[in-house]
């Protein structure tokens, strides 16, 4: 058979488009990181050096879950194993992509999806090329990890990648810096409801749907944030909530609120929380998921030993941590 002029023209150019591809997935796979301790800015990659299905509990988020959720206090008090898969500025799109890999290796029976990724973006962007832009890098792992050239060299660019590394605190970043926030209510009424980005509704449905496809039930959570967060907000998400019949345990509103005190608990002036705001939170979220979730207890069950191990040295840390958040609150001990 032969081909026309423009047959192999464009077999020419999907030939190259290919060789293209397979070059791209291949630099992006060598300019991941060496480790998975340096995946993010912040410490969810450790979820990847945790045993197959050990975890109970996933939290998706971004730095307000980080610097607000501390699993390990749960498997401490409880023997809930959690962990907190936060960082900063990741959004639904990149919840959802890194949902599917934890999949890989976890099968939580609980999915904590915090809902501020839901209105988050760069001021600098439209919710269209946040969109646009964080897809693009899950996807292309060449775009995500773009900037890791300048650290390759002769003796790692071939090194097999070591992604073991495990982190005590479960992803939560203890923080024990204090500044106040001053001002009133911020959860007073701004209108009747702040919609969904259409894309961001759509990718928090195949979060829900890709739970539900492994068996795992879905809790919306969100986190105490003085700044960024109100009551259209909240009524956007109750209504996302409501459409998929899903529970909505929002910290923000006076009749879940786990005791917040905006002069002490927070690192910034009321964007995050620090250590005493993420003990309050931690322990409202634990108390919810003992009540409403079957979760076991795995405190000295055989295969559990790391957790067991990583539950003394966050014990054996916590003092020193309050000490220091407390003394920066200027609170008694």
């Amino acid at each position: 058979m032969t081909l026309r002029p423009w047959q192999k023209n464009a077999l020419r150019i999907v030939g190259f488009l290919l060789v293209l591809l397979m070059l791209v997935l291949a630099a992006g796979h060598y300019l991941m990181p060496q480790s998975n301790r340096y995946l993010e800015g912040y410490t969810a990659g450790g979820i990847l050096g945790e045993d197959f299905d050990t975890i109970d509990v996933v939290v998706l988020g971004d730095s307000n879950a980080a610097q607000g959720i501390a699993p390990m206090q749960w498997y401490d008090s409880y023997g809930i194993t959690g962990y907190t898969y936060g960082a900063g500025w990741l959004s639904m799109y990149n919840l959802y992509y890194r949902l599917a890999q934890i999949y890989e290796e976890q099968s939580p029976r609980v999915v904590v999806l915090c809902t501020a990724p839901a209105y988050s973006k760069k001021s600098s962007e439209s919710y269209m090329q946040s969109a646009v832009g964080d897809i693009a890098d899950e996807l292309l792992p060449l775009l995500r990890f773009h900037d890791n050239w300048k650290y390759l060299n002769a003796d790692n660019l071939f090194t097999e990648k070591d992604y073991s590394w495990r982190d005590v605190n479960k992803g939560y970043m203890p923080i024990t810096d204090v500044s106040p926030r001053t001002g009133g209510d911020y959860m007073y009424d701004t209108g009747p409801e702040e919609p969904l980005p259409f894309l961001v509704q759509v990718y928090m449905r195949r979060i829900v749907q890709l739970c539900r496809d492994h068996g795992s039930q879905v809790l919306l959570v969100t986190v105490p944030a003085a700044l960024g967060w109100n009551l259209a907000r909240h009524n956007g998400i109750a209504a996302f909530a409501e459409a998929e019949g899903l529970p909505y345990l929002d910290f923000n509103l006076a009749e879940n609120d786990p005791g917040i005190d905006w002069s002490t608990d927070t690192s910034d002036g009321g964007t995050h929380l620090n250590w005493l705001g993420a003990q309050k939170v931690t322990t409202a979220l634990g108390d919810y998921l003992r009540e409403h979730y079957t979760l076991e207890d795995h405190r000295g069950q055989p295969g559990y030993e790391t957790w067991d191990g990583d539950a003394g040295s966050y014990r054996d840390a916590r003092a020193e941590i309050e000490a220091r958040v407390r003394e920066a609150a200027g609170l008694t001990a």
